[in-house]
């Protein structure tokens, strides 16, 4: 004997669609309110049997109505697949300076610019006239002397010019250059505001021209260089 009457039917629907597993049900009800039929459309999670379960479980325990197996029908859809996140792309990583050295003697200088990119160093050297703008020149071409290291395709950059300029009332450094690769020639322009060290300012100034170029190149692997004890000194 079951105890259908006079419980809303939408409460027995509520209750049997909070199960676990159950995508949506439909309950046939019959004359007295009595149920003839439950659908279940459910996930491949929990076997048909444990769902059917769980609907005389919780018919018998909240509403006292004791229904037929039988009268229980379940159609299965497939598990919905764990979403795999996609990875984050990379952050472009750009070259940043460790040191920068400088040294003149009779109007000529040398000039050796240290940049790091990755965790991995590489050193840019350069050499010729070093008077007056000569020694900015000096400095932004061992900068790009470095990056052409640092990256693993064939480029070069050929620097035009270094010009200090006044904007406000700040020291401002403009580099013009040209980047030059197979095939393609862009013109470059970078700039810094400074107080202080210069040198380091033409090293930055010289990056700001070239950032958006090297972080859209591969970087060189770093190869360790290990000497064999037997080698002639």
């Amino acid at each position: 004997m079951t105890k259908e009457r006079g419980v809303p039917q939408e409460e027995i629907r509520e209750a049997i669609g909070e199960l676990p597993d159950v995508q949506s049900c439909k309950i046939e009800f019959g004359k007295g309110n009595s149920i003839s039929a439950v659908h279940i459309l459910s996930r491949t999670k929990r076997s048909p049997k444990q769902i059917v379960r769980d609907i005389e479980s919780v018919l018998q325990a909240r509403f006292g109505i004791a229904i037929d197996h039988r009268k229980v029908s379940v159609a299965q859809l497939p598990a919905r697949a764990t979403p795999v996140a996609e990875p984050a792309p990379a952050k472009a990583v750009r070259p940043r300076l460790v040191s920068v050295s400088l040294s003149i003697g009779g109007g000529r200088g040398s000039c050796g610019v240290v940049l790091e990119r990755g965790g991995f160093e590489v050193a840019g050297e350069a050499t010729g006239v070093a008077i007056g703008a000569g020694t900015l020149r000096l400095i932004a071409n061992a900068t790009f002397r470095a990056l052409e290291k640092i990256v693993s395709e064939e480029v070069a950059f050929d620097l035009l010019d270094v010009v200090r300029l006044k904007a406000g009332d700040r020291d401002t450094l403009l580099v013009l250059a040209n980047y030059v690769s197979t095939g393609d020639v862009r013109g470059l322009a970078g700039c810094v505001q400074y107080e202080g060290n210069e040198q380091e300012a033409v090293v930055h100034a010289t990056l700001d021209a070239c950032n958006r170029i090297v972080e859209m190149l591969p970087q060189t692997e770093q190869t360790e260089y290990e000497i064999s004890p037997f080698e002639d000194e």
